[in-house]
C-alpha cells in the first residue's frame, strides 16, 4: 500500500510540473495573442484615419482659394500610407476570412485612385465641378465600399482572437482541474495510511491563552488587529481610437455646417473634456473668436469675446506657435486644458481648445485631439474669417456707442 501511495505521490508531482509548464505556455500565448489583436487594431484605427485624411485632402484641393497642387502631393501621399497599411494587415493576419476581407479593400482602394486620378486630371484642365462630381459621388461609393471591407475584417479578427483565446483557457482549466483531483485522491490515500493516534484531551481555556503567541506589532506602526486603509490608484481612461476614427470619417463627410456642433460634441466625449470651443483667427490674424462651442452656456461664451492673439493663455500661445499647448490643473481635482491649432495649407486659422476632467493630459488625449483639429481646420475657411471680423467690428461699434 505505501508502496502504491509513493507512485501516486510522484506521478501528481509530474502532472503538477506539467500544468505549471503548460499554464505558463498558455499565458505566453494569450499575451502574445491579445498584443498581436492590438497592434491589428491600432494598424486599422491608422488606414481609418488616414482615409478619412485622404477624403479632406480631396475636397480641399476642390475648395476656392486653396493650393491644389499642394493637396492633390497629399493625397498621393496619404493613398501610399494607406496601401502600406492594407499590406501590413494582410500580412499579420492569421484567418483567410480576414485576408479575403483584405484584398477586397485594396482592389476599392484601387478604385478610389482611378476615381482621384480622374478628378486631378479635371482640376488641372481647370474643370472643377466635374472633379466634384467625381470626388464627392463615385469617390465616396468607394470610399464606403473600402470601409465596409475593413469593419467585416476587425470583425472577423476580434473572434478569431477571442475564440483562441477561449480555447487557451479552458484547456488550461481542464489541466488544473484534473491535478487537483489528483492531489484530492492523494490526500485521501495518505490519510489512510496514517496511523491512528489517540485522542487527547482539550486543553483548557487558560492553557490556550497561554499558549498564545506575543503580539507583533505592524510595520506601519499600527497595533495589531488595526485595519489598514489601501487606496487603489486611479488610472487614466483609454484613448478611444476607434470613435476618433469615426469621428474623422464623418467630418470628412460634412457637407451641411449644421452638421458640425453634434460632431464637436463627439468630439468632447472622445477627449473627455468638460467643454470644447472652436476658435476661428481674424482676418488680420490678430485676435481669436468663440465660433463654436460646446458644454458652456450662451452667456459663457458672450463673455470670453475676443481673445488677442498676443495674450499669454495657451489658447494665443497655440495660434501664435501653431504647436500644441498642455495646461494642468493646479490642485486635485482641478481640469486640465489642451489647446491645438488648426492649421491648413495657407497657414493657422483657428485653436480647438478643450477643458478636460483630468488634472493632467495625457499625450494620448493631445495626440487624439491633433487628428480631430486636423479635420475640423478643413471645415474653417474665409466665410468663417470674414464672420470673425465683421463680429469683431460690431462688438467694437457696441463698446464705443
Amino acid at each position: 500500500m505505501r508502496k502504491g501511495f509513493g507512485l501516486l505521490l510522484i506521478l501528481t508531482l509530474i502532472l503538477t510540473l506539467g500544468t505549471i509548464v503548460q499554464n505558463y505556455r498558455f499565458d505566453s500565448s494569450a499575451a502574445l495573442e491579445r498584443s498581436s489583436a492590438l497592434a491589428l487594431q491600432r494598424e486599422a484605427a491608422s488606414v481609418e484615419v488616414a482615409l478619412a485624411d485622404l477624403r479632406a485632402a480631396q475636397a480641399a484641393y476642390l475648395a476656392v482659394g486653396q493650393d491644389h497642387r499642394f493637396w492633390i502631393s497629399r493625397a498621393a501621399d496619404l493613398t501610399t500610407q494607406i496601401v502600406d497599411g492594407l499590406g501590413r494587415l494582410s500580412a499579420g493576419t492569421t484567418s483567410a476570412d480576414a485576408s479575403r476581407h483584405y484584398d477586397a479593400a485594396r482592389t476599392a482602394l484601387t478604385d478610389l485612385g482611378n476615381v482621384d486620378r480622374r478628378a486631378r486630371d479635371f482640376v488641372n484642365a481647370d474643370q472643377p465641378s466635374l472633379a466634384s462630381d467625381i470626388v464627392f459621388v463615385e469617390g465616396l461609393a468607394a470610399t464606403q465600399r473600402l470601409q465596409s471591407e475593413l469593419l467585416a475584417a476587425r470583425q472577423i479578427e476580434g473572434s478569431s482572437s477571442e475564440a483562441r483565446l477561449v480555447r487557451n483557457a479552458q484547456l488550461g482549466f481542464g489541466m488544473t482541474a484534473l491535478v487537483l483531483g489528483f492531489v484530492i485522491l492523494v490526500a485521501w490515500r495518505g490519510a489512510r495510511a496514517l496511523p491512528q493516534t489517540a485522542v487527547s484531551e482539550p486543553a483548557s481555556t487558560a492553557q490556550m491563552i497561554r499558549d498564545l503567541p506575543p503580539p507583533v506589532k505592524a510595520p506601519n506602526g499600527n497595533s495589531p488587529g488595526t485595519a489598514v486603509r489601501v487606496t487603489a490608484p486611479i488610472l487614466p481612461p483609454s484613448v478611444n481610437l476607434p470613435g476618433a476614427a469615426e469621428l474623422c470619417v464623418d467630418l470628412a463627410r460634412v457637407i451641411d455646417s449644421r452638421d458640425v456642433p453634434a460632431l464637436l460634441e463627439r468630439a468632447a466625449q472622445i477627449l473627455d473634456a468638460k467643454g470644447v470651443i472652436l476658435w476661428v483667427a481674424s482676418a488680420d490674424g490678430s485676435s481669436l473668436r468663440p465660433s463654436l462651442s460646446f458644454g458652456y452656456p450662451d452667456k459663457v461664451i458672450q463673455r470670453l469675446g475676443g481673445l488677442p492673439a498676443d495674450s499669454e493663455n495657451v489658447t494665443s500661445q497655440a495660434f501664435r506657435s501653431m504647436r500644441p499647448q498642455i495646461m494642468n490643473g493646479t490642485m486635485p481635482g482641478a481640469a486640465g486644458a489642451v489647446a491645438v491649432p488648426l492649421v491648413t495649407g495657407s497657414g493657422c486659422v483657428g485653436v480647438l481648445s478643450a477643458e478636460t476632467r483630468l488634472v493632467k493630459p495625457p499625450p494620448e488625449s493631445v495626440a487624439v485631439a491633433r487628428i480631430i483639429a486636423a479635420q475640423f481646420a478643413a471645415l474653417v475657411g474665409p466665410a468663417d474669417e470674414a464672420a470673425g471680423a465683421q463680429a469683431e467690428s460690431q462688438r467694437t461699434q457696441a463698446a464705443q456707442a
